[in-house]
């Protein structure tokens, strides 16, 4: 996987958030540029073929520079030699058979929701967690947040690295750091360059415990 510095600093797409594709690559590109370090390509109800135009797309518009994950797509983690896959914890169990199928160098990231899944994929092999809603999110405007007192407990008993998510925002972005989060992952708070650099500032000159 490529070389990263901590914090991990995650934008996950989703087309719907944008007016089109065009401006979420644009966006993406100079989100890099600023210092987010982790692409997560989450695009649910995009045919396979327009999330083929999608990879190229982001991996020329940002050099090849962040670690770009797919959710849940191996053959096109494989097709595009991207840096790895990205689970949903209902497919926990899938991670030691995906494991054996990607390159060395290649990752696996699950979305986890309890410390009994977290334990289960870091077992398994799991190259990282995504754990979440840390806080209320509109991606899931019916869901109960976890909250920071989960988080801890997460990466107290856990030696993976672990990724925050759910309404994360410039407010709030550096309390998963201080409960133990390797980095943090956001759709809307990305999609715009003047978050995405409040957030990133925050980041560089806020002391994490």
């Amino acid at each position: 996987m490529k070389q990263h510095s901590f914090p991990i600093v995650s934008l996950i797409t989703d087309t719907s958030v944008y007016q089109n594709k065009e401006k979420m690559v644009d966006n993406i590109a100079q989100a890099i540029n600023i210092g987010i370090n982790m692409v997560q390509i989450r695009e649910k109800k995009l045919l396979n073929e327009e999330k083929k135009k999608l990879i190229k797309k982001i991996i020329v518009k940002t050099n090849n520079k962040p670690i770009i994950i797919i959710n849940d797509e191996y053959e096109l983690c494989k097709e595009f030699n991207i840096d790895g896959i990205h689970i949903p914890e209902k497919k926990v169990e899938q991670i030691k058979n995906l494991k054996s199928k990607l390159n060395n160098d290649q990752i696996i990231g699950c979305s986890i929701h309890s410390l009994e899944s977290a334990i289960l994929a870091e077992k398994l092999g799991a190259d990282y967690l995504q754990f979440g809603s840390i806080f209320k999110t509109k991606s899931h405007p019916g869901q109960e947040p976890l909250g920071l007192k989960e988080l801890k407990k997460i990466t107290e008993n856990i030696n993976l690295p672990v990724i925050a998510v759910g309404g994360i925002n410039e407010k709030n972005c550096l309390l998963p750091l201080q409960k133990g989060a390797y980095g943090i992952a956001s759709i809307r708070s990305f999609s715009k360059q003047i978050t995405s650099k409040k957030i990133i500032d925050k980041l560089n000159n806020g002391e994490i415990n």
